[in-house]
């Protein structure tokens, strides 16, 4: 996550074996129109009415890059897509609002004392989850 003065940008990578696929199917569960994916990656601009504006809030901006499992993996390594991790300020907005759009929303249980330093919650979009993660400094 990069601040900037009136937007956040976040930016995940996806690697997979099939990346028309993935980039189709990724950018249909976050709303995103066809013309949002180029060159192997999704992008989306701050004031999005789609549902990555819900998940990490209005303001953010965002590419998730698809990547092609090198040649040498395929055919011995299958890429489940394992997490699309985000960073967000505003966690237990994030969840209200990821709720309110009807998203399956699961808030991790609370660190042990002494180890408060992260919180985070899986929203499932579609059957694919995106982990909001929280890290206190």
């Amino acid at each position: 996550m990069t601040p900037a003065p009136s937007r956040t940008l976040q930016y995940a990578i996806c690697v997979t074996d099939d990346e028309v696929a993935v980039g189709a199917a990724l950018g249909a569960v976050l709303g995103l129109p066809p013309a949002a994916t180029a060159a192997g990656a999704l992008s989306w601009d701050a004031g999005s009415p789609a549902p990555i504006g819900t998940i990490l809030g209005p303001r953010s901006a965002g590419t998730i890059e698809i990547v092609r499992l090198p040649d040498e993996l395929r055919g011995r390594l299958t890429p489940p897509t394992t997490a699309i991790s985000f960073a967000v300020d505003d966690l237990e907005d994030r969840v209200a609002a990821c709720r309110a759009a009807g998203f399956d929303v699961t808030v991790a249980p609370e660190a042990p004392a002494g180890r408060r330093d992260v919180s985070y919650a899986v929203v499932t979009v579609a059957g694919v989850e995106f982990e909001l993660v929280h890290f206190v400094v």
